[in-house]
């Protein structure tokens, strides 16, 4: 089944507090709050391409496809690109475990991507 997954995005970008960040930048509460929550059902293509501008990402990095048991897709299907594994605080707790020189260089390899 596909599923809209907003709150990887924003644990991607690293924002701790969606809803805020959400109505600071212009999203009314009540869809903030069903961003946030993950409970948006469907969404209009203007206020999906508006997300999207806004965090710097596609569709396809929204889409989250979880087959269910009743799917007999070939795993080579193209549904199956758009599961993603789950985000964690892994790489967080890696980071904060290096040196100030160590996480300086990390910064500037980031910092030349531009």
């Amino acid at each position: 089944m596909l599923y809209f997954n907003f709150v990887r995005i924003f644990q991607l970008k690293g924002i701790n507090k969606p809803f805020s960040y959400l109505c600071n930048t212009g999203y009314s509460a009540g869809y903030a709050t069903k961003l946030t929550n993950n409970r948006v059902e469907q969404i209009n293509l203007v206020r999906l391409e508006k997300f999207c501008k806004d965090f710097n990402c596609t569709p396809n990095d929204i889409f989250d496809f979880r087959p269910n048991s009743k799917d007999n897709l070939p795993k080579d299907h193209a549904l199956n690109t758009l599961t993603k594994p789950e985000i964690t605080n892994e790489i967080l707790g890696k980071i904060n475990s290096l040196s100030a020189d160590k996480i300086q260089q990390i910064h500037d390899i980031i910092k030349n991507m531009e």
